[in-house]
């Protein structure tokens, strides 16, 4: 049963490399657009699910976030992607749960994670100013 009172965006970004610096700005981008194609405020956030496939290790998105100044009172919570032939390899996925209704859902998928969901990628792929 849908509640009506709740809302859930997801969208994804491929990182070029498992470096600390380039997980720390993919999220970031990544949030910050989401949040921006759905007009989404930080105090509109129940909580905050991500992942990341097992090929970035070198740091933490949820830490990477917090880093840049984002979800500082947020729970947050970091899986490890799971591990399918052929998948797309480097790529953080986040999972926004909010305590408002988003009227247009409009997932976010950038840097190459469009190849995910062909079908909803052009649905909210505004960049982040």
């Amino acid at each position: 049963m849908n509640n009506p009172l709740i809302s859930a965006v997801r969208g994804a970004i491929c990182v070029e490399r498992d470096e600390p610096a380039l997980i720390e700005e993919a999220v970031c981008k990544l949030y910050s657009a989401l949040l921006k194609a759905n007009e989404i405020e930080e105090s509109d956030i129940a909580c905050l699910l991500l992942t990341q496939t097992g090929d970035l290790k070198s740091r933490n998105p949820a830490g990477g976030l917090r880093k840049g100044g984002y979800c500082a009172t947020t729970p947050l919570f970091c899986m490890q992607e799971l591990e399918i032939e052929g998948m797309l390899e480097r790529v953080i996925r986040l999972l926004v749960i909010t305590n408002k209704v988003v009227e247009q859902v409009r997932p976010v998928f950038l840097d190459g994670a469009e190849k995910l969901r062909p079908d909803l990628a052009n649905l909210g792929n505004i960049q982040p100013s």
